[in-house]
């Protein structure tokens, strides 16, 4: 018989591969797929946080160079035309040199563009008139009101009917703005009367946006940027005669007795009025960019916060007296227009995106 066996030999360990720390592994493989995507969401909210830094420099920036302008050269109905012919032609030329890509033009899309762009210019030249006849503060928070006026607009023409909260969210704007107009030291009515025809004109050209436009929603150049680019080049074509019957070709010399006093230049003048247009058609076009990239309550919640912004830029800036009733019409009435939008998005059905979501101006 066989020896017993011996004890069995054991084998030698295989060799181990070093550890490598997580940390190092991770980095050598290129991180995370967690950590990957915060980064993106992080460069993504600091490219809309971007978009919304510039939009308000830029808004701020034009509604004061835009009243010093006025100040000195009171001439708004030629102010408003250079600024949508401003706009126009950068549009057009964008499309000239192939740096944005052209929309399908057509007579239908014209026809359809027709109310909402003679909506465009009655509310770009009512606001300029405006800001020439009051405090541009005071303009701002009667042009708070719009969403009042949208609602109403909504309901008779789109048969768009809200929550009951939504509508009782209106009544802060509208008693605001009221105890705001009676405390007003620049008060009159044709700066009131003015002001509130620019929330009648956006609100319209943003109900017949929806009415006239929803045919050309799916065509992939009619963009949102293309859409104003159209509307800015028909605007300034029918504003164009109007300006011409009230103005004419005015010089560019000071209207204001003080500007006249302090001999202002014609080239001054100049210089105002095309960094004031170069602004309008920026702060547009921003605008655009932020809608893009967010919800619809949160641009609304953005444009309250771009109106105070304006609001208390232009009462520092040009040193405006505010009583305490004044302000505290322009906090509620302020208030209620953040309050409608925050109760139109709980409250309203989700619907389909509006063919030309225009910003409010």
């Amino acid at each position: 018989c066989r020896p017993p066996a011996a004890f069995p030999r054991r084998s030698a360990p295989a060799a181990r591969a070093p550890r490598v720390p997580a940390t190092c592994a991770a980095s050598g493989s290129g991180g995370s797929p967690d950590a990957g995507a915060g980064k993106v969401a992080v460069a993504s909210k600091l490219k809309v946080g971007g978009y919304f830094a510039l939009w308000y420099a830029f808004n701020v920036v034009f509604n004061l160079l835009n009243k010093g302008l006025l100040n000195v050269w009171c001439r708004p109905w030629t102010i408003s035309t250079v600024q949508l012919g401003f706009g126009a032609t950068y549009c057009a030329m964008l499309w000239v040199l192939g740096l944005r890509r052209r929309p399908n033009v057509s007579w239908k899309l014209l026809k359809a563009m027709f109310l909402p762009s003679l909506g465009h210019a009655v509310g770009n030249v009512a606001s300029c008139v405006s800001f020439s006849a009051v405090a541009i503060s005071f303009s701002h928070i009667v042009k708070s009101a719009e969403p009042a006026v949208g609602a109403v607009f909504s309901a008779l023409l789109l048969g768009e009917v809200y929550h009951p909260m939504v509508y009782l969210s209106l009544l802060p704007i509208i008693g605001g703005v009221a105890l705001c107009s009676a405390t007003e030291l620049t008060f009159n009515w044709f700066g009131f009367a003015t002001a509130m025809s620019s929330n009648f004109a956006f609100a319209g050209r943003n109900v017949f946006s929806k009415m006239t436009m929803g045919d050309f929603k799916n065509d992939a150049t009619f963009t949102p940027q293309n859409s104003y680019g159209l509307i800015s080049i028909i605007a300034f074509l029918m504003q164009l005669p109007f300006c011409l019957l009230f103005d004419g070709i005015p010089s560019l010399l000071p209207t204001s007795a003080a500007a006249i006093a302090a001999a202002v230049p014609a080239q001054t003048i100049f210089m105002y009025l095309m960094a004031s247009s170069l602004l309008y058609h920026l702060y547009n076009e921003t605008s655009y960019l932020c809608l893009n990239n967010v919800s619809p309550v949160s641009f609304s919640i953005g444009n309250t916060i771009k109106r105070i912004c304006i609001i208390f830029a232009s009462i520092i800036f040009f040193k405006t007296t505010i009583l305490p009733l004044n302000a505290l019409g322009c906090a509620i009435a302020i208030f209620g227009t953040g309050m409608y939008a925050y109760t139109k998005n709980k409250y309203a059905p989700a619907k389909p995106k509006e063919a030309f979501p225009a910003p409010r101006m």
